[in-house]
């Protein structure tokens, strides 16, 4: 009886000893394959890998066989396509107040010239949207000199300058008579975390923002006082034409003193520039004053600054 027992065990490539040590009461299964071919017992967690999704790399395991990557099914990745925004600049600023309109459904305010919308160093956690009117930026420094830094027009935001320091840096003050959206700094957040169209209408803000002060840099720094003076009534009348409005007759919502102080000029210096263009035929003189200034040809103004652009640098050059 045992050597029929004997013949029918497998064989086994364990030595006697311990096959004489194993329990009898567990039949050994039969292995198809011989022991030199069988792929090592896996431990434990490489085991629970393989019964998920993980993909294992031919090599990284003795006999285990890479599965085919190409016939593995993954879903296909979402691309989100460019946004395309309106040609038309006024079209675009529409788009805009709509979006804030529809997703925020800010409160509104009504503001007269002179008022102030928010001052320097007081805490920020609000913005605004510009729905109407003009307004300035004005800058302090420690020995109470003031600065306009910047002017905004309709389709503008205020107040993005207070995000970095949680202050305001500057004054903002309406220039005449105005209407402009309350938005909670904390309802923007959520908004843009919800609304991509809302974050990507927020960061179309601060970019025109930066591209403008920059082009303000450029002008008050390389041209000459009467180009200058020329380049800030063209920049006036390309905002008020992006807006829908007027751009052929201005009505100046700053004083000689402020724009000035704008440009980097004296008073004398601004009044002396108007006049000179009046008399080359660039701008007139309306009825009710200097303020009310008309352009009969925009394109000779621009090709005036850019003569005078050319000039200056050629002077710079001869040097």
């Amino acid at each position: 009886m045992h050597s029929a027992i004997a013949l029918a065990s497998p064989p086994s490539d364990l030595p006697r000893d311990r096959l004489r040590d194993a329990p009898a009461g567990r039949p050994r299964l039969a292995s198809a394959a011989p022991a030199a071919s069988r792929p090592p017992r896996l431990p434990r967690d490489v085991a629970i890998a393989l019964s998920t999704e993980d993909v294992i790399v031919a090599g990284a395991a003795p006999g285990l066989i890479a599965p085919d990557l190409n016939t593995l099914e993954r879903p296909p990745l979402s691309v989100a396509e460019p946004r395309v925004y309106a040609r038309d600049p006024q079209q675009r600023m529409l788009e805009v107040m709509r979006t804030i309109r529809d997703i925020i459904q800010p409160a509104a305010k009504v503001v007269r010239a002179g008022d102030m919308i928010f001052r320097a160093s007081q805490p920020f956690n609000t913005v605004y949207l510009i729905n109407a009117g003009a307004f300035k930026l004005v800058s302090r420094s420690l020995d109470g000199r003031e600065q306009i830094v910047s002017l905004k027009f309709r389709g503008d935001w205020l107040g993005f300058s207070g995000i970095a320091h949680g202050r305001h840096p500057c004054d903002a003050v309406a220039m005449d008579t105005g209407n402009i959206s309350i938005i909670p700094y904390d309802t923007l957040l959520q908004a843009c975390a919800r609304h991509p169209e809302m974050m990507a209408v927020v960061h179309e803000g601060m970019s025109a923002e930066i591209t403008h002060e920059r082009q303000s840099l450029m002008s008050v720094c390389t041209l000459a006082s009467l180009a200058r003076v020329a380049e800030f009534l063209c920049a006036w009348a390309r905002s008020m034409h992006q807006r829908g409005l007027r751009a052929d007759e201005l009505t100046l919502r700053m004083t000689r003193a402020d724009l000035g102080n704008f440009l980097g000029m004296t008073l004398e210096t601004v009044s002396r520039c108007l006049s000179k263009l009046n008399r080359e035929g660039l701008i007139l003189f309306g009825e009710r004053g200097r303020r009310q200034i008309s352009i009969p040809n925009r394109e000779r103004l621009e090709q005036f600054v850019i003569g005078g652009s050319m000039a200056r640098g050629k002077l710079a050059t001869a040097a």
